[in-house]
């Protein structure tokens, strides 16, 4: 996704749907929401005349919709890639996709200001697509934590919720990571320890057959004599 803003009037078909998904999300990433966008307003921002949208999009709930899983396909992807290929997976998965989503996110900044923004948004098609895709990229992490045997024994079902709470917090941080350029590596080592603690807590708390903090403090408290 470039946020290069194009000047020609008579793109090619391709072109001009990127050009428009690209203006979306300038436009979208200098308000406070996608609501109430207008087609002339996107039009104006693409460098395209307006009647041409309709060459590439339905509605603009499709062209939101396009950006969206654009996004994703990018993220699932390249993650894939990543974690397939490290030499050390219980060392290296977690930190290398960190990195990957961050810097992603330094490259398609507007992208994710926007996405960020509409998880909780006004409207409503756009939040589920976002949670939708958000889903997506947990069960992807699921099936390579499993292959790459990432914590080993936990169960399939722990390890699904635990994934998406994964994957919306790393989510979130990537605004951070964009905003405040003197916190990166901070921001970075952050997340990288705040998910290991939330995959060995699970691990631990599978292990010792509890369900809740106050239950495992309680079975870790050493026997009165």
């Amino acid at each position: 996704m470039s946020r290069t803003k194009a000047t020609e009037e008579n793109p090619s078909p391709a072109g001009g749907r990127q050009r428009l998904m690209e203006a979306a999300l300038r436009i979208g990433a200098s308000k406070r929401s996608l609501q109430g966008l207008g087609l002339r307003e996107l039009a104006r921002e693409a460098g395209l005349n307006p009647n041409t949208f309709y060459r590439h999009f339905s509605s603009l709930e499709q062209l939101n919709q396009a950006i969206i899983d654009e996004l994703g396909r990018d993220i699932r992807t390249n993650l894939r890639g990543i974690r397939r290929t490290v030499q050390s997976p219980v060392a290296e998965a977690t930190p290398r996709t960190v990195e990957y989503v961050f810097d992603y996110a330094l490259r398609n900044p507007d992208a994710f200001i926007v996405a960020v923004r509409e998880l909780h948004g006004a409207i409503p098609a756009l939040r589920e697509a976002l949670q939708r895709m958000i889903d997506d990229v947990a069960e992807e992490t699921v099936e390579d934590v499993l292959f790459l045997n990432i914590v080993p024994g936990m169960k399939v079902e722990i390890l699904r919720e635990v994934s998406r709470v994964v994957v919306q917090h790393v989510f979130h941080q990537t605004l951070d990571y964009i905003e405040q350029p003197a916190r990166r590596g901070q921001i970075m080592q952050q997340t990288v320890r705040i998910i290991d603690m939330l995959y060995a807590g699970a691990l631990t708390m599978q292990a010792m057959k509890v369900d809740s903090l106050a239950e495992l403090l309680t079975k870790q408290k050493p026997a009165r004599k």
